[in-house]
């Protein structure tokens, strides 16, 4: 598990069954469903679901860095900066 997690490509239909498996607990545990739901989802729903998941997260994650900075800060402000340009290619 901790090997496929370092890899940055899926190379194999093992490794394709891993994403998914990841994709949809990720699914399951924004939405606080089983697994088994998920994957009674009809493919588009998946798919929607997963966006929306990964998107919040993301979200969630940059709203914990500032909250960090801030808190290191000692009161003074914080500037965010968006460096997802770089991604762009």
């Amino acid at each position: 598990m901790r090997g496929f997690l370092k890899k940055k490509k899926v190379d194999s239909e093992e490794d394709f069954s891993m994403q998914v498996q990841m994709w949809a607990y990720i699914i399951a545990k924004h939405y606080g469903i089983s697994l088994a739901a998920v994957y009674e989802m009809p493919p588009s729903l998946f798919q929607q679901s997963l966006i929306w998941a990964l998107a919040i997260n993301e979200e969630q994650e940059k709203d914990k860095a500032v909250q960090k900075q801030k808190s290191k800060s000692k009161g003074n402000e914080t500037v965010s900066l968006d460096y997802e340009f770089l991604d762009w290619e």
